[in-house]
């Protein structure tokens, strides 16, 4: 979820076991039987505590594994952006333990995405497998984001 704010920006998080610096794009699940509108308006609400509307969509992200990679894909990501239409920024659900939000200029993202390609410590918890390999993950969508919002 892309939220934009009426400054312009856009919002990125960063949890309490997260390695310092990796700030990233919100995002959420899907329940089974549960729309991508709805799902994109209900995760955008609980996480950011904003009253959202969405704009437009901006990419779908088909993710597979390095030693199967004709398989079927392992993971999709959508991305939206929506506009702030008012609320307080905060996450309504305190098992997202999120730390703090930043506001960053869209053409920051390509920024953003490098700190997430580049991390080297690890979080205040694990997460069954590497952050450096996490942060290059979650790096894609920055990219994929930013490549959207120029055009």
């Amino acid at each position: 979820m892309v939220v934009r704010r009426p400054n312009g920006k856009v919002l990125v998080a960063i949890k309490t076991f997260y390695p310092r610096g990796a700030y990233r794009l919100p995002t959420g699940g899907i329940h089974h039987g549960e729309s991508i509108h709805d799902a994109l308006l209900r995760e955008t609400h609980e996480e950011t505590g904003l009253e959202t509307v969405v704009r437009r969509f901006l990419a779908t992200i088909s993710y597979r594994g390095r030693s199967t990679p004709n398989a079927a894909p392992l993971f999709h990501t959508f991305a939206f952006l929506l506009d702030e239409l008012g609320g307080t920024l905060g996450a309504l659900d305190a098992d997202e333990e999120i730390e703090d939000w930043r506001e960053i200029a869209p053409d920051e993202l390509s920024a953003q995405a490098t700190v997430l390609e580049g991390l080297t410590t690890e979080g205040k918890r694990g997460i069954g497998g590497s952050w450096a390999e996490w942060g290059r993950f979650r790096a894609i969508a920055h990219r994929a984001v930013a490549d959207a919002l120029e055009s």
